[in-house]
């Protein structure tokens, strides 16, 4: 593995710690996010969108069935937009 592969595994298992927690404050993360650099708003975005697809390959069962059904309608979706690095 190399280091960004490292980089974005650490992250995916930060962020799964981060919502592994009873009321934690989505609020907080999505307002960060949404202050941040234009740039680097597009750039979130393209990697939420990256999840999404990959969220809508996933067998469901009855804890994330919904979860499924939605990435599939939004992937749909994302198909018609492009999120070009500027």
């Amino acid at each position: 593995m190399n280091i960004e592969e490292e980089r974005a595994e650490k992250l995916a298992n930060d962020v799964l710690e981060f919502v592994n927690v009873i009321g934690f404050d989505a609020d907080t993360f999505a307002e960060v996010i949404s202050r941040g650099h234009k740039t680097l708003q597009q750039s979130t975005m393209r990697l939420f969108i990256t999840t999404i697809r990959k969220m809508a390959e996933v067998t469901p069962d009855a804890r994330n069935a919904a979860t499924v059904d939605l990435a599939k309608m939004i992937a749909e979706i994302a198909d018609d937009y492009s999120l070009p690095l500027i």
